[in-house]
């Protein structure tokens, strides 16, 4: 019986969210993701390009797509109902979701060890929203005081306790499931009264404060190239591996994987900066 299901939410006509995946996948499988209690779940729009690879898919549809995305309004609504899909569908007890731009780098073992009943894992605490000098945190100020929305049996209201959990990496305990109802709940209210595409793990967060969760943070244990300038080399990169290696063959990817080096080198670096400065000025 599995113990643990690491989750990739993949989707999108851009291949990079796939091939993010792949990578993932990749990266962990020799030291961690085939260990025999351990699964993979990709959930994709696309579970053809994951064809050989050893793990299981759930399919999103389009029908999935308009519903999860509050018809088109916010994309990221769709990684909370993926990711409650995986749970329901898994007979593992914990489940890690990560991003398809990020990996990882220490053992995710002794990370979701942490993870029970009432305890959850996320990447990182960003600060409280109230008197942040984060000007993307700070519309959650702009679009929520003095807003008061039901929310199920309660009434929502943002708190001085209200913080930004980063939402990169989320594990659950397979009891707990509902938590990720009410975080697409909130999310659903939430959405158009805030002006910022950080809405999803915002409500998630709330979710987890409001109903007394312990939170853990998993950023130590990862890398990611989230950012433009490392997402703008790491995509290319990507992109010709698979390529030259087709899109399904594990195996052969497995064994050019080294291949593949998506940090990028210093003077790239400094090419990306001077561009950056020249356009500024």
């Amino acid at each position: 019986m599995q113990k643990r299901e690491h989750v990739i939410v993949a989707y999108g006509q851009e291949l990079g969210y796939q091939h993010g995946a792949k990578f993932q996948i990749l990266s962990a499988w020799k030291r961690w993701y085939s260990q025999p209690d351990v699964g993979v779940c990709v959930v994709t729009d696309k579970p053809e390009l994951f064809e050989k690879y050893p793990i299981r898919t759930i399919q999103i549809t389009e029908q999935n797509v308009r519903e999860w995305s509050l018809n088109g309004l916010q994309h990221f609504g769709i990684k909370l109902r993926a990711f409650e899909h995986s749970m329901r569908t898994t007979e593992a007890q914990v489940s890690v979701l990560l991003d398809t731009d990020t990996y990882w780098i220490k053992n995710p073992e002794s990370l979701a060890s942490d993870i029970c009943d009432g305890r959850a894992i996320m990447f990182c605490d960003e600060g409280t929203i109230s008197g942040t000098r984060n000007a993307s945190i700070n519309r959650f100020n702009e679009g929520l005081t003095n807003q008061s929305v039901e929310w199920g049996e309660l009434n929502y209201e943002l708190s001085p306790k209200s913080r930004m959990l980063n939402s990169s990496i989320v594990g659950l305990h397979k009891n707990n499931i509902d938590i990720l109802v009410q975080a697409f709940r909130l999310f659903s209210l939430l959405e158009p009264l805030v002006n910022a595409h950080t809405v999803e793990q915002f409500a998630l967060g709330e979710t987890l404060r409001v109903n007394k969760f312990d939170v853990k943070f998993g950023s130590a244990y990862t890398r990611d190239w989230s950012s433009i300038g490392r997402k703008n080399y790491a995509t290319p990169i990507l992109r010709q591996f698979f390529e030259k290696h087709g899109e399904i063959d594990f195996e052969n990817h497995l064994a050019n994987l080294d291949s593949i080096v998506i940090r990028r080198p210093l003077k790239t670096l400094l090419k990306q900066k001077l561009a950056r400065f020249r356009g500024l000025n």
